[in-house]
């Protein structure tokens, strides 16, 4: 392979994935990696893993948890984005323990001065509080706005037919109202459309 651009021949992956991400952590500290995802059905016997978010769930006794690339999460399009990150950390914090131990959390970013990060690294969560507020009453997400996500086969139909305010791609949309009682009366009251397999979340996590 050679880049058309520069003319190289070495490539990088600049997503490699748990399982390539895995080979060349093994291959670069000479020593047995494990992998551990939600699917996993036991921890492998490595004193170094690397996975998706299921590690923090199902570890213990942790000197050091690094987040490799924790921009992924941190500017996802995602209105929950920074509440995410924030429960991340908190709870490699905890898994790690009190810093005079010796214990860290490394964090890889391109915004190191993110205010989830800054406010993480002051030990002042309250901090991020009245800024992630102003931004959710500008943008009307939750809790000042009501917002649903529909999804599934007719999706759109229906979404159409509640005369909420929405955005649709392909048969997933979202809906919003000023109030939830609105919202949901609405959602209720509007006809489905025959053959319509549909699945409906009041403010969604993770859109």
């Amino acid at each position: 392979m050679v880049c058309q651009s520069c003319g190289a021949t070495a490539m990088a992956t600049v997503k490699p994935g748990v399982s390539r991400l895995r080979e060349e952590l093994e291959a670069a500290a000479n020593r047995p990696v494990g992998l551990v995802t939600a699917t996993a059905e036991h921890l492998p016997d490595a004193d170094v893993l690397v996975g998706t978010e299921a590690v923090l769930h199902r570890v213990r006794g942790v000197d050091v948890v690094a987040f490799l690339d924790i921009d992924a999460e941190l500017l996802a399009p995602r209105y929950r984005a920074s509440e995410h990150v924030l429960a991340l950390l908190v709870r490699a914090a905890r898994l790690v323990g009190p810093r005079r131990d010796g214990s860290e959390v490394l964090v890889q970013s391109f915004v190191p001065t993110h205010p989830v990060l800054d406010a993480v690294v002051a030990g002042d969560i309250a901090a991020l509080a009245p800024a992630e507020a102003d931004r959710r009453r500008t943008l009307g997400l939750p809790p000042y706005r009501a917002m649903a996500l529909v999804e599934g086969q007719g999706a759109t139909e229906f979404v159409n037919s509640t005369g909420l305010e929405s955005a649709s791609i392909d048969e997933r949309s979202l809906v919003r109202h000023d109030d939830w009682m609105t919202l949901g009366a609405a959602l209720v009251s509007a006809p489905r459309p025959k053959g319509s397999r549909l699945r409906i979340e009041v403010d969604p996590p993770r859109v």
